[in-house]
């Protein structure tokens, strides 16, 4: 459960600008991108096979930093809350976006996104507290909704866990 929401957290940092359209000539832009997911968002998400859990994610962007806050409050077999904050920033020596996570359960991990064009960044582990490494897959679906995906390794095609977050005034 443990590493699901990490990657939950993962895939909920990762991200950009309005719409397809706002992916083009981000090479340039260095952070512009990340600026889709200023704000408040509600999430659910959950392993494949297992009932979604609610969620709250809060972005704010300064300095060149995206920085993430989700909440997962206890439901289900859950004992206490889950809370973990998402960094983000840009590579601009290796052209690729770098991210920080590191949970309230003690479990971190550091990815990268290749620059991307289109609605869709893909994200791989580089290095986390709970081998092996994984790889996910964010879809911004328009303005106010991202979809995300994520898989146990590098090479997995069969997903792992999914959800979607929606942009929510509530939640900020």
């Amino acid at each position: 459960m443990r590493k699901a929401f990490g990657l939950f957290v993962l895939i909920i940092a990762l991200c950009a600008p309005a719409g397809a359209q706002m992916m083009s000539g981000q090479s340039t832009m260095g952070m512009g991108p990340m600026q889709y997911y200023v704000g408040g968002w509600s999430c659910m998400a959950g392993p494949v096979g297992k009932p979604a859990s609610k969620a709250t994610a809060t972005y704010t962007l300064d300095s060149g930093i995206l920085r993430g806050w989700v909440l997962v409050p206890p439901q289900g077999k859950m004992k206490s809350a889950y809370a973990l904050e998402i960094v983000t920033t840009y590579d601009a020596k290796n052209h690729r976006f770098v991210q920080t996570q590191l949970g309230n359960d003690s479990n971190w991990s550091v990815d990268y996104a290749k620059l991307w064009t289109g609605n869709t960044e893909q994200w791989v582990d580089h290095a986390n507290s709970m081998p092996p490494l994984g790889h996910s897959q964010t879809v911004r679906t328009s303005q106010n909704r991202f979809d995300f995906t994520s898989y146990d390794t590098l090479t997995s095609m069969k997903p792992a866990f999914k959800g979607y977050c929606t942009r929510s005034t509530s939640a900020m």
